[in-house]
């Protein structure tokens, strides 16, 4: 089986994640929209960009909450939740919807990892209106995302990836010392997961995805959001934001253009399909 085959199929396997999260967001009225890539994809192609091996979605931060709280009785088998607060070991901010009857092998961070098949589901905070305190949130999120990474250093940041010059000093002094020992991830989970709930969406009139891959890059005005409309993706529709082509624009400016054939990246994933007993 060719890898082209192999992410077809992880696709299908995220497609079933995406459907029964979208039975409990239904079934709890809760809000959610297609998210980045996944998001893109429905647009571009109605469904999976096809050398895209991940699915995202994204939630205003009261209706997240909620799903955090109903998932442990809503979620089916074989699926298994993700998340700080159900397990003190898990070293990701947000939360992961995982398949175990799927393997895959990671190369993105220092150690390698052998992990499920997973769907990710990202909360949306607001931003104040004023430019002062926009400039002041922003420095006390980076700050307090950067000191979360350092706690979990060696387990989720990815390596493999362009950064600003002050992101690969960063890493260049954690890889090379042990400062990555002297921080308490419990701590520094709470004091992250404090200061992205401050701002509430309903007095805001920016929305942002701040744990998502593209940070600040992320923040746009709430109206682009709205109550989300209804798009193909895989033969079936989901919500995605309302205004699709503000939204897209910002992320990836000429979206409808296909990337050269050498940016057409992945997450270094080997695909590995283990059926389980």
């Amino acid at each position: 089986m060719n890898n082209v085959d192999n992410i077809r199929q992880l696709q299908l396997v995220e497609l079933e994640m995406l459907k029964e999260i979208v039975r409990i967001c239904s079934k709890n009225n809760l809000t959610y929209y297609l998210s980045a890539g996944t998001f893109l994809g429905a647009v571009r192609h109605k469904g999976f960009i096809p050398w895209d091996d991940d699915a995202d979605i994204r939630m205003p931060r009261e209706d997240y909450e909620k799903l955090l709280e109903v998932l442990p009785n809503e979620l089916n088998n074989p699926y298994i939740a993700k998340h700080f607060l159900y397990d003190k070991n898990v070293h990701r901010y947000y939360l992961r919807i995982t398949n175990p009857s799927i393997k895959l092998y990671r190369t993105h961070n220092k150690n390698g990892e052998f992990c499920d098949a997973w769907l990710d589901v990202f909360p949306l905070d607001g931003m104040p209106k004023n430019k002062i305190k926009i400039g002041l949130r922003k420095i006390h999120l980076l700050y307090r995302r950067m000191m979360l990474q350092i706690s979990v250093f060696d387990e989720i940041v990815t390596l493999n990836k362009k950064r600003h010059w002050y992101e690969n000093i960063i890493i260049w002094i954690v890889r090379h010392t042990s400062i990555q020992k002297k921080f308490s991830y419990e701590k520094m989970w709470y004091k992250l997961d404090k200061v992205m709930k401050k701002c509430s969406i309903k007095k805001s009139q920016y929305i942002i995805n701040f744990m998502g891959m593209y940070k600040f890059k992320d923040m746009m005005p709430k109206s682009v959001y709205g109550k989300g409309a209804l798009y193909e993706f895989e033969n079936l529709f989901f919500n995605g934001p309302q205004n699709y082509d503000e939204f897209l624009k910002h992320l990836y400016g000429n979206y409808m253009e296909l990337p050269p054939i050498d940016k057409r990246n992945n997450h270094s994933v080997e695909i590995i399909f283990v059926k389980q007993d």
